[in-house]
């Protein structure tokens, strides 16, 4: 039977990677009106906050596949952990 190994470390590392992903992206909202009245041309502070407010249902998509792949990843690490733990009891007993 061939070995199973997984880097349960790096679940959980890409797990607060895409959590640390979803924070900042998240913040980036909040940004584009600390700029106004500074962009010189109105049209181009217009541009932005149009861009800021149509990406909203698409930031709102990609926060929930994060969170969620952020929670599998976790959820995985443990299990494995768990499961190895479990294998290994009867062994140390030996």
């Amino acid at each position: 039977m061939p070995d199973l190994v997984v880097d349960v470390d790096a679940l959980d590392t890409f797990s607060g990677q895409l959590e640390s992903i979803r924070t900042r992206m998240n913040a980036a909202r909040d940004w584009t009106h600390q700029y106004d009245g500074q962009m010189g041309a109105s049209q181009v502070e217009d541009a932005l906050h149009s861009f800021s407010s149509g990406w909203k249902d698409g930031r709102s998509e990609i926060d929930g596949s994060l969170k969620a792949l952020s929670e599998m990843l976790k959820n995985a690490a443990d299990n494995f952990r768990q499961t190895d733990g479990d294998l290994a009891k009867p062994l140390q007993k030996s």
